[in-house]
């Protein structure tokens, strides 16, 4: 027999919208640069946003390819949803009505696809199941139905697989949804059926782990674990969870490793955490949480820690408290608490680098929340300059750095492209790295003759292509308000043509190791020897050097 536990905790399951970004709410860069603390929440605490205009549970969030969080359906009465979306705007921090779905629901899932467009799949429209599926087109901010799927789905997960498709997992059969042709199909059968309350996550390889969770046809909680293969479209038993659980959180580490923590075994709320590795398809324990707690969301930050969140250590009794799990050392830190306390709530990182949670419930006395709060984290130090450089491309040898030095004098730019049309070609590409990925950010020329072109932002780095460069000049360049949040760094360029040794001046030294290095296609140890960038050190580029003897920076 059910506990009352689990029975009023499945009246309210948290469907985490698992996309996580970066939150980092400064630039620090290498010692001596100048650094500019943003305005805000200070690190590791949680400030009050807006509003949405409806109070909700159960719903989904997701972030949008414009930065915008999209927040669909949910719960807001018992047995009662809405068909009403809202969008936030971080840059604003405001919430606007888009539109209303084709069908209200909750307990469904929301998935950005390539495309931009959000897929809303299934759900619970009381008392029904609904087969139905739905488009968000943000373009037009309109909702336009799709392929219905093969059976109501309630609780369950919807992951992106790497082809583009969407694997929908909980109930009786798990289905596919090929964007391309807006129709569903049915994929393999998982060897243990589970109804809802599971996690499941996209690993590394592109194949699905799925863990936990309610079983089927009698709703037991279950420990069992399971690896879908993208390639075949079918399932493999791995190795158990130590504990059975439902309602937990399961996250994707940098490492590839999945952290699962928290949840109920619907006799006790579980502290247990364990991590999942992909490689040996065997569970490990680690740190246990500092608050057992279940309907929690969980979040990777931007330096590999996880955050984690509100959710009930008893049930109709939301937390507030937040901790944070750090990979490295395996344990757990207690973080600042949220404004108010919930659970069946939404969070999402942001691009500006914070994490949004939004609505959920609040307990009996306060029931469903409209609120929102932002939550904001130093990242371990903030986002971190780690090096600046010039890079430039050598035929088919290919793109090699100069490294231009945080601190001290500048490194020296001596490679220069050869001339078209009659006309030098001053045109080169900075390129900053970051500890952490970057999404915006801005970059100025502040001392110098150059100007900077429109930033390219590349996993880690920010690149920004430098135009009418003159040489025999230093050009110090500010990079700022990197992922939104404020700072500043600046770093100094040197460009001197043919300073094949970097020392500052052209002279015979350069010609020298020009001579030593002539015919030799180019690799790491002489890349600067090839002054033209043809991919081979020779005639040309000595005769750059002599061009510009006894020039100096």
């Amino acid at each position: 027999m059910k506990t009352l536990h689990c029975l009023i905790a499945r009246l309210r399951p948290a469907f985490p919208n698992r996309v996580n970004r970066i939150a980092i709410p400064s630039l620090v860069a290498a010692a001596a640069l100048a650094l500019v603390q943003p305005c805000g929440a200070a690190p590791f605490q949680w400030e009050e946003t807006g509003s949405l205009d409806i109070a909700r549970l159960s719903n989904t969030a997701t972030l949008l390819s414009d930065g915008k969080v999209l927040v669909t359906g949910g719960q807001v009465a018992p047995f009662t949803q809405v068909a009403s979306t809202e969008l936030y705007d971080p840059a604003t921090g405001t919430w606007a009505f888009s539109g209303d779905m084709t069908s209200a629901r909750w307990g469904h899932t929301a998935t950005l696809l390539p495309n931009g467009k959000v897929l809303v799949a299934s759900g619970f429209n009381y008392p029904n199941r609904l087969v139905s599926a739905e488009l968000y087109d943000p373009a037009s901010g309109t909702w336009t139905a799709t392929g219905s799927l093969a059976e109501g789905h309630f609780a369950h997960t919807a992951t992106l697989l790497p082809n583009g498709k969407v694997l929908v997992v909980g109930g009786l059969i798990c289905e596919l949804y090929d964007p391309a042709s807006g129709t569903w199909t049915v994929t393999g059968s998982l060897h243990e059926p589970r109804g809802d309350a599971h996690t499941a996550t996209l690993l590394p390889n592109g194949n699905v782990l799925v863990a936990g969770g309610f079983d089927l046809p009698l709703g037991d909680v279950i420990a069992s674990a399971e690896v879908y293969d993208t390639a075949n479209g079918t399932w493999a038993e791995v190795d158990s969870m130590a504990a059975k659980r439902g309602l937990h959180t399961a996250t994707l580490l940098p490492n590839g490793k999945v952290l699962v923590a928290g949840g109920s075994d619907f006799v006790h709320t579980l502290r247990f955490a364990e991590l999942y590795d992909p490689t040996t398809e065997t569970w490990q324990s680690t740190g246990s949480l500092d608050t057992p707690r279940f309907e929690h969301e969980a979040t990777l930050l931007p330096n590999g820690k996880v955050l984690v969140e509100g959710g009930q250590k008893v049930t109709d009794m939301p937390l507030s408290s937040a901790e944070l799990y750090d990979p490295l050392s395996g344990s757990w830190t207690t973080t600042g608490s949220l404004g108010a306390a919930r659970s069946s709530h939404s969070a999402t990182l942001l691009p500006n680098g914070r994490v949004l949670v939004a609505t959920g419930f609040g307990g009996g006395f306060v029931g469903y929340l409209a609120s929102a709060e932002l939550y904001t984290s130093d990242g371990g130090g903030g986002v971190t300059l780690v090096s600046a450089a010039s890079r430039m491309t050598h035929g088919s040898a290919g793109d090699f750095d100069i490294d231009m030095p945080l601190t001290g004098p500048s490194g020296v730019e001596d490679r220069q492209k050869p001339a078209d049309g009659g006309h030098e070609r001053k045109d080169f590409l900075a390129v900053f790295k970051f500890d952490t990925p970057v999404t915006s950010g801005d970059v100025s020329v502040t001392g110098g003759n150059a100007f900077a072109g429109t930033p390219i932002f590349s996993g880690n780095e920010i690149q920004v292509p430098l135009l009418d460069v003159s040489g025999g000049q230093v050009v110090t360049l500010t990079v700022s308000n990197v992922n939104g949040l404020g700072g500043s760094a600046d770093v100094d360029f040197g460009f001197l043509v043919g300073d094949v040794n970097g020392d500052r001046v052209v002279d015979k030294a350069d010609a020298d190791l020009i001579e030593s290095h002539k015919h030799q296609a180019v690799d790491g140890s002489n890349f600067r020897d090839d002054i033209n960038l043809n991919g081979v050190v020779g005639v040309p580029d000595f005769n750059y050097v002599r061009a510009h003897k006894n020039t100096h920076l």
